[in-house]
């Protein structure tokens, strides 16, 4: 078999453009998806039963379920319920769904890593919970839970691949597209595999440097 990687430079644009929406969509969803994931860890390590059972169901409902049947949901579900989204906004709004839970798990994690002394001495400082969790809680929390959070990071970028089963045009769409027309498709896949080595290893980087960032920020401490 004879490779025509020249073919490449014709088709770069598009692969280009998709790479464009494959980041937007990984971002749209990291920035949504990890407040809330803070937030569902803190809900369920309050006092009230029925909070943190409700949440734990959920959680368990979300995790346990593919990621592609949430998409097909919100894309082709919502409307007969009267809920009509674009396919970029309902890949983002299924995407973070998904991965709120996933996030839920790593921040429980690391609150749970914090000496629950360090919650009555806030308390005897007279700090209220709010000030207690930014200022002292969440800065330990951070250290603990960013190698798996940013390991989670990794597979929102890889499965942001699944949007193109729902029309949206990210770089895997784009990757179909192209060899469809140019009937090429061994250049063009090894050409969106190589974008997204290079989009996850800079997320793997970035973890390098989280990591590093944890070690010195607990040898301070």
């Amino acid at each position: 078999m004879v490779l025509h990687f020249d073919i490449l430079r014709t088709v770069w644009p598009a692969l280009l453009r998709g790479t464009l929406v494959t980041v937007e969509l990984t971002a749209a969803v990291l920035v949504l998806a990890t407040p809330l994931g803070i937030l569902v860890a803190e809900l369920r390590s309050i006092p009230n039963a029925a909070v943190r059972i409700t949440l734990g169901i959920l959680s368990g409902i979300f995790r346990g379920i593919p990621p592609l049947l949430i998409l097909f949901f919100v894309f082709f579900g919502l409307p007969s319920l009267g809920i009509t989204l674009e396919s970029l906004p309902s890949a983002i709004v299924g995407m973070t769904a998904y991965m709120a839970f996933y996030f839920g798990e790593v921040f429980r994690a690391g609150l749970e890593s914090v000496p629950e002394g360090q919650w009555r001495a806030a308390e005897a400082l007279g700090l209220s919970k709010g000030r207690t969790m930014f200022r002292i809680i969440l800065p330990q929390t951070i250290p603990a839970a960013l190698p798996p959070f940013i390991s989670h990071a990794t597979e929102v970028l890889k499965g942001s691949a699944l949007a193109a089963a729902v029309a949206v045009p990210e770089l895997t769409h784009a990757a179909k597209q192209v060899f469809v027309v140019t009937y090429r498709p061994f250049e063009i896949l090894i050409a969106a595999g190589a974008i997204y080595a290079v989009l996850d290893s800079a997320l793997l980087v970035l973890q390098l440097y989280g990591e590093r960032w944890a070690a010195r920020h607990r040898a301070v401490r």
